[in-house]
């Protein structure tokens, strides 16, 4: 792989890397996705988190109250995912890996997309 090299970093050394970032950006993403389904459906509200699974309804101040904490720990996870990237942004981008730093802002912005789609409130 002589011939392909570019900048004096073989082909083997850039794609390596690369896929693993992927591999471990898509397990941060999954690792988050888990908390916040787990989250979601930690038996409190049911039929649609519009029931106490005790029987019941909410109050709206109560219904208010879960969807806060559930809409906490999304935005408390993709936070979390967020500042892994960007310190992992910083540190190959210091260490002038750029094509690794284009592949963790990549990741950043599938986190910021879901994030922003995140819809924490339910129909009641």
């Amino acid at each position: 792989m002589r011939d392909q090299e570019t900048g004096g970093i073989s082909v083997r050394r850039r794609i390596v890397p690369a896929v693993a970032l992927v591999v471990i950006d898509g397990f941060l993403l999954l690792l988050a996705g888990w908390v916040i389904q787990r989250t979601k459906n930690r038996g409190v509200l049911c039929d649609g988190a519009s029931v106490w699974c005790w029987g019941g309804d909410p109050t709206p101040a109560e219904w208010l109250g879960e969807m806060n904490f559930v809409s906490t720990v999304a935005y408390t996870s993709y936070g979390v995912v967020a500042s892994v990237l960007v310190v992992s942004i910083a540190v190959t981008w210091w260490r002038r890996r750029r094509d690794l730093a284009l592949v963790q802002f990549l990741a950043l912005i599938v986190v910021a997309f879901f994030a922003d789609t995140f819809e924490p409130y339910t129909p009641v």
